[in-house]
């Protein structure tokens, strides 16, 4: 009765709610660090420290759960609030994306061929070819782009495109892991499916990850109908934050889901029920987001708001420095291993030189 009574006038027929979102704005915000974050420390981990304390805080639950997902959830916010989702113009835009992914796939691997030939450490030229062939978050990227603009195409409704998206989780969940019987056949399906077959290996397939994306759509175009953003997140996001807190209990105390193994492909390869924990966490940062940003210094708020606009430079950027400086360098030549607080610190540090990169000539004329 009380949520009845609250839902009340809280959504219109027509688009009320068409200004900029900091509740999204901050989501973005958060994915970013927590990726930045983790890939400072894969580069130099220790794999059992994975297996607990900060690092598997770190590496599995912000990074798996909080990062990626929420980063994908509110790019589909982000379509919705588009003023350009025509048709051709997502097509080419998905079509940059996923040849700025297999770009930047060869960038990061760069410093370990240059390491080899400079005498360190033992050839394995089968991982460059994985690296290369990686089908990682840029390319999934592209391709959910290339996907919307058949959808827009077809003039699908947003209900219809979270349809599609739940049928292709469901859909991914009975073809994780698998082998379709040829390396062509193997790299003609794995931008789709989760496929790990030798050096084909696809961390993002769509079937499991488009779910994100048409959900963060789907609420999107809800929002803009939206007379009361304060109400709305005053209802998400304690519903949402207990659900979240609940469903990760479960699967982690379960070792279940996404956390049957960390060292398993299934991490990646969600099901419709891990997607489903992973969008509460996006509802619940949003709705964090909602209720801090505008009471933070105005300094702060544009900061956020200028690193959500350029994320996707700053996700470029700041892999150089990860691949050149953490594992080229330190891991590399130097053979460190420091402990958590340092590499905790050189993440901070590539973030805020990533986010100054970005905004600066000739970094700021990247548009993808």
């Amino acid at each position: 009765m009380f949520y009845k009574i609250m839902l009340k006038g809280l959504f219109v027929a027509e688009e009320v709610n068409t200004g900029r979102q900091w509740s999204f704005d901050f989501a973005k915000f958060v994915a970013i660090v927590g990726m930045v974050l983790v890939h400072t420390f894969i580069y130099i981990w220790d794999e059992d420290g994975l297996e607990q304390g900060f690092q598997y805080r770190l590496n599995n639950i912000y990074g798996g759960v909080l990062a990626a997902p929420v980063f994908m959830f509110a790019m589909g916010v982000g379509v919705a609030y588009s003023r350009k989702t025509d048709a051709r113009t997502m097509f080419g835009r998905g079509l940059k994306l996923v040849l700025a992914g297999y770009l930047l796939n060869a960038v990061r691997c760069l410093p370990q061929l240059l390491l080899w030939k400079a005498g360190y450490g033992e050839q394995h030229y089968g991982w460059f070819i994985e690296e290369v062939n990686l089908f990682d978050i840029l390319q999934f990227a592209g391709v959910a782009f290339m996907l919307f603009a058949l959808l827009r195409w077809l003039k699908s409704s947003p209900t219809v495109i979270l349809l599609v998206g739940l049928a292709l989780s469901v859909f991914g969940t009975f073809v994780r892991s698998v082998d379709m019987g040829s390396t062509w056949a193997n790299l003609l399906c794995y931008p789709f499916i989760g496929i790990h077959v030798g050096n084909i290996w696809t961390s993002f397939p769509l079937a499991n990850w488009f779910i994100f994306v048409a959900a963060g759509y789907w609420t999107g175009k809800l929002i803009r109908r939206c007379t009361d953003m304060d109400r709305f997140f005053a209802l998400v996001t304690p519903v949402s934050g207990f659900l979240f807190a609940v469903c990760m209990i479960y699967l982690t105390r379960n070792e279940t889901g996404m956390f049957s193994d960390i060292n398993d492909d299934y991490f990646y390869y969600l099901t419709p029920f891990d997607a489903f924990v992973c969008i509460m966490g996006a509802f619940l940062v949003a709705g964090i987001g909602h209720f801090l940003i505008p009471h933070e210094p105005h300094v702060l708020q544009n900061e956020v708001r200028q690193i959500s606009t350029d994320v996707t430079r700053i996700y470029l950027i700041h892999w150089v420095f990860v691949c050149y400086l953490v594992g080229g360098f330190m891991d590399g030549v130097l053979d460190l291993y420091p402990g958590d607080l340092f590499l905790l610190l050189v993440g901070m540090a590539i973030l805020v030189a990533s986010a100054w990169l970005a905004r600066r000539k000739p970094f700021s004329h990247i548009k993808i």
